[in-house]
């Protein structure tokens, strides 16, 4: 008898049966990477084209396919009034033990109000639409077992998923602040997902999806004695809380030259479980045509550290293309230079 496929049916069929899901969704270790994924206010904070690529694999010791794509792009606005930015990104992975597939697909906007000379602010928002699909051929019903010989009969009476794809659209909200000054920024932001806490039952059930809530702070700190060619510290310090569930991660990144390293702590618990990570990160940054190009590439490996041995830790990689000069709007009206442009910005 496939134990394994059992004991999926019988966690999947409590979770089926419940009002409220306390399922979690992907998480990035370099969550710094994926900036649009957690908070739709960083939309178009930083000038110019940004475009990412995110890729995790969770636990490749375990047979199942926990993987995880991102893709997102966003431009900055510094010549429209109120611009912040736009952006675009889609996500998909699998999730419950691998028999559920998760695709979305997002818009995200941003405007901008300026605070003060050194301070702005932005507020952004994410429309998204959303398709899950559930592998009914993966499970294995209680009348198709045996009491002594386990594993039967090959069909069962039950009919299985009532809709074995669900699709929906979905809201996010957030905001972010940002302080610059000579040789230092600061970030400090939040953000709220699922606002309307849409239905993703798969059967005649309503199993809303929980709200997600992040906070979120981070700062760059260029060593002052050699701004140019020195060191650059990238400290910063993520919360999230998700149907019960609380994720704390905190670390920094350093940069010399063109190499990236960093090492990062993550604590993931709820009243009956607890996962600690420790992240590794290492990454180089690759000029292009001129200074206000790059690509930036880094790796990260989770070493689990409690509670989770035998996973085989896991991968992620992130590609990221800067382009400083890319804009939809390229005039510059009068009102162009009571807007907070920031021509060297304090950017890690």
């Amino acid at each position: 008898m496939n134990i394994r496929y059992i004991i999926k049916s019988a966690v999947f069929i409590l979770l089926l049966h419940s009002l409220v899901s306390s399922a979690q969704e992907p998480y990035f270790s370099q969550y710094f990477n994926t900036p649009l994924y957690y908070n739709p206010g960083m939309v178009g904070l930083n000038e110019g084209l940004k475009v990412r690529i995110n890729y995790r694999n969770q636990w490749p010791q375990y047979n199942d396919d926990l993987k995880t794509y991102n893709f997102s792009m966003d431009v900055a606005e510094r010549y429209m009034p109120g611009a912040g930015g736009l952006g675009i990104i889609f996500n998909t992975n699998k999730e419950g033990d691998g028999l559920i597939r998760k695709n979305m697909v997002g818009g995200l906007g941003s405007v901008r109000i300026r605070m003060s000379r050194n301070m702005v602010s932005q507020f952004g928002f994410m429309a998204s639409y959303v398709q899950k699909q559930i592998d009914n051929n993966d499970f294995i019903w209680s009348d198709q077992l045996d009491n002594r010989h386990g594993l039967l009969y090959p069909n069962s009476s039950f009919a299985g998923f009532s809709n074995s794809n669900v699709s929906y659209t979905d809201v996010s909200i957030g905001g972010v602040l940002h302080y610059e000054k000579e040789y230092m920024s600061m970030n400090y932001g939040g953000a709220i997902h699922h606002l309307f806490k849409p239905n993703e039952s798969f059967y005649d059930l309503e199993m809303r999806v929980p709200r997600k809530y992040v906070l979120h702070a981070d700062f760059v700190i260029f060593q002052v004695s050699n701004a140019r060619k020195g060191f650059r510290f990238n400290p910063g310090i993520l919360f999230e809380n998700q149907a019960g569930f609380n994720t704390f991660t905190l670390g920094t990144n350093v940069s010399k030259s063109v190499l990236y390293a960093g090492m990062w702590y993550r604590n993931k618990d709820s009243q009956i479980y607890n996962y600690q990570s420790l992240t590794l990160l290492v990454g180089m940054n690759i000029p292009m045509v001129n200074k206000y190009s790059r690509i930036k590439l880094m790796y990260s490996y989770d070493i689990n550290i409690a509670n989770m041995p035998g996973t085989g830790g896991s991968h992620e990689i992130s590609l990221r293309f800067e382009f400083d000069q890319i804009h939809l709007v390229k005039s510059q009206d009068a009102f162009a230079n009571e807007y907070p442009i920031i021509y060297d910005p304090v950017i890690f």
